[in-house]
C-alpha cells in the first residue's frame, strides 16, 4: 500500500512524463531500486528490474525505427552505430534531466550515501523500467509517443561527436602518422566513494584538451571532445 505523500511525488512524476495516473502501484515499482527493499529486509518486494528488462526492448525498436525515418540513406552499419549512443547508459542518463526522474527513485539510504541518484546505471535502469511501465499501462502506442518526445529536439549528430570523440580522435591521429592520442589524469579532488577526474588527452607530446568527470573514461571522453573542438573537427 502506497502512502498519501508517495501517491502525491507519483501524482508530480505523472506531470512530467506526461501522462495520467492509472496504475500508481507498477509505476512505483519502475521507480524503485533494488537497495530499497533489501535494506527494509522487505521480502518479495518489487523493484525495477523486470520493467527495466521489457522497456529496454520497447525503447530499443522505438528508437530503431526513429533512426529508420530519420535517416533514409543510412546503411544498417551507420543506424546501428547512432543506436548504441542513444540507448547507451551514458545517453539517458543526459535524457533523463528533461523529467528529472532522479528525485522520484526510491532508494536505500546507504546506496543514497555513496551518491546513488547521480549513478549514470541506476538512473538508466530507472528510465528503461519507466518506459516497462508506460507500455504495460497504456500500451506499445504510447510508450513509442513518450520515446520520441523524449528524443525530439536532439541533435543527434552533436551528440555522436560526444558520445564517440575517443573514437573519432584516434581516427583522426591514426590517420596523420598511425600514432596515438595519449590519456594522463592531470588531477584527482573529492572523497573516495565520490572522486572527480581531471584527464588531458595529448598528442605528440602537445595537449588538446582537458576534461572533467565522475569517472576516469568519463573524463576522457570529455577530454577527447575539447580536442576535436580543438582542432575543428567537432564544432565548438
Amino acid at each position: 500500500m502506497l502512502s498519501v505523500a508517495r501517491k502525491q511525488q507519483l501524482k508530480s512524476f505523472y506531470k512530467k512524463i506526461n501522462v495520467r495516473s492509472k496504475n500508481d502501484e507498477l509505476m512505483d515499482e519502475a521507480l524503485t531500486h533494488p537497495s530499497y527493499n533489501s535494506e527494509r529486509n522487505v521480502k518479495d518486494g518489487k523493484d525495477y528490474e523486470r520493467l527495466e528488462f521489457l522497456g529496454d526492448s520497447v525503447l530499443r525498436i522505438s528508437v530503431s525505427e526513429y533512426l529508420y525515418k530519420l535517416y533514409p540513406t543510412y546503411n544498417e552499419g551507420q543506424l546501428s552505430k547512432i543506436r548504441s549512443c542513444l540507448v547507451s547508459d551514458h545517453f539517458l542518463f543526459f535524457l533523463s534531466k528533461k523529467i528529472d526522474i532522479a528525485q522520484y527513485i526510491n532508494i536505500g539510504k546507504h546506496e543514497e550515501k555513496s551518491g546513488g541518484r547521480a549513478k549514470e546505471s541506476i538512473i538508466a535502469c530507472a528510465m528503461e523500467a519507466v518506459i516497462g511501465a508506460i507500455y504495460e499501462i497504456y500500451g506499445f502506442e504510447k510508450a513509442r509517443t513518450y520515446i520520441f518526445d523524449l528524443y525530439k529536439d536532439i541533435n543527434i549528430q552533436e551528440e555522436m561527436y560526444n558520445f564517440n570523440s575517443k573514437e573519432i580522435l584516434q581516427e583522426y591521429t591514426q590517420a596523420q602518422n598511425k600514432d596515438l592520442p595519449e590519456y594522463r589524469v592531470l588531477k584527482e579532488t573529492g572523497k573516495a566513494h565520490d572522486k572527480t577526474y581531471e584527464v588531458g588527452v595529448f598528442y605528440n607530446n602537445k595537449k588538446l584538451g582537458t576534461g572533467l568527470g565522475k569517472t576516469k573514461r568519463e573524463a576522457e571522453k570529455e577530454a577527447a571532445l575539447a580536442a576535436l573542438k580543438c582542432l575543428n573537427i567537432a564544432e565548438g
